[in-house]
């Protein structure tokens, strides 16, 4: 559930300056000659670079502001709370499958199911950033198999969790 718009901006971005310079070389190509069509094309370039990078500033502060404003709104219904929540039961059970009680007590069907539900979880958009960050954290602990530090990284999520709650 993550955003490509980064993505997109920065190929728009280089496509707009490779499309300056090539249609400003052409015209100074037409008008002047070889000598113009570089001073040109290099004057166009940096005037889309400019204009490119200023456009990029605009894009990432508009989606970080709606980012900001849906995260207001999740919380304000509660929706972040119950999400952190729901990520960190689901974790907590797939640490479970992964490192249970009993040794082969439970099978890799299983494993995977809880698996896939906590990666689900950890993808919602209206967990808080700090929550989700600790989440992709014990996932990766989880999955490398030790069993300490996949303690270690679930105790830090709980605590992010409960401070997230109490923050409210």
């Amino acid at each position: 559930m993550t955003s490509r718009l980064p993505v997109r901006v920065h190929v728009a971005y280089v496509l707009l300056v490779l499309a300056c310079a090539s249609v400003a070389g052409l015209i100074g190509l037409l008008l002047g000659g070889l000598g113009w069509a570089v001073v040109v094309a290099n004057v166009a370039v940096v005037a889309a670079a400019v204009g490119g990078g200023l456009w990029i500033r605009h894009c990432v502060i508009s989606v970080r502001a709606e980012e900001d404003r849906l995260m207001r709104e999740a919380r304000d219904r509660g929706e972040a709370l119950g999400t952190a929540d729901a990520v960190q039961r689901a974790l907590l059970l797939y640490e479970a499958a992964v490192f249970p009680l009993i040794p082969g007590s439970v099978n890799t069907d299983e494993q995977q199911a809880r698996r896939e539900i906590a990666y689900q979880l950890a993808a919602f958009d209206s967990l808080p950033w700090q929550v989700r960050l600790l989440a992709a954290e014990a996932l990766e602990v989880i999955d490398g198999g030790d069993a300490h530090a996949a303690r270690t990284a679930m105790q830090a999520l709980n605590a992010s969790v409960n401070d997230f709650r109490y923050a409210l």
